[in-house]
């Protein structure tokens, strides 16, 4: 069985996640130093193992049906691939395309640092964000980024060049819904994130 989140109080749009860091391997040092997603898996008991299930899910040859079925009966206007985990194989990037296809009704969202995989196919009802940390190396020159920058606290190193978007506010104590703001759901432009 395939686990899709329905969101959580900052958002209410449809989630499949996967294990944080052990299915992100691109992910930098402070990327798993400061991951967000690692804090969900300790804090409730239900997160993980709902994760290492859709891990599994994902190698199977019915994934691309059974999450199919699942939008399709949600019908959701958006549907964000990751909260926790990256595209860790190109076979399984590819599933996600053919999902993706099969659902052009729906506009996703995904981040990744999986810079290396053919993305030459992707979708156009896919809005993909190159996440960027200070320490990325071998960032793609064209796309969507999503800049991860200090909270103010001198956690994590500037980057050499400031980086430029839309300061999402996100995590950051800010009642605004992804849904109403719909800046990286539609896919608008950069996007500057601050560790949380």
């Amino acid at each position: 069985m395939v686990y899709i989140s329905q969101g959580n109080r900052r958002m209410s749009v449809p989630t499949f996640s996967l294990p944080a860091e052990k299915t992100c391997p691109g992910s930098t040092h402070l990327c798993r130093k400061y991951c967000y997603s690692k804090k969900a898996e300790k804090a409730w008991k239900n997160v993980l193992p709902c994760r290492m299930n859709n891990m599994y899910e994902s190698n199977s040859t019915k994934f691309v049906d059974n999450v199919v079925k699942i939008i399709k009966k949600k019908k959701p206007k958006y549907f964000r691939i990751h909260e926790s985990g990256d595209f860790y194989s190109q076979d399984y990037l590819d599933k996600w395309f053919e999902i993706i296809e099969k659902c052009p009704e729906v506009t996703f969202l995904a981040y990744t640092q999986c810079y290396n995989m053919n993305f030459s196919h992707k979708p156009d009802n896919l809005n993909l964000y190159w996440t960027v940390w200070p320490d990325s190396k071998d960032v793609p020159k064209e796309g969507l980024y999503a800049y991860v920058v200090d909270n103010g606290k001198g956690k994590i190193p500037k980057y050499k060049t400031k980086p430029t978007g839309f300061n999402c506010s996100k995590g950051m104590g800010s009642k605004v819904k992804c849904e109403n703001c719909k800046h990286c759901l539609e896919g608008k432009g950069n996007v500057i994130f601050k560790i949380h």
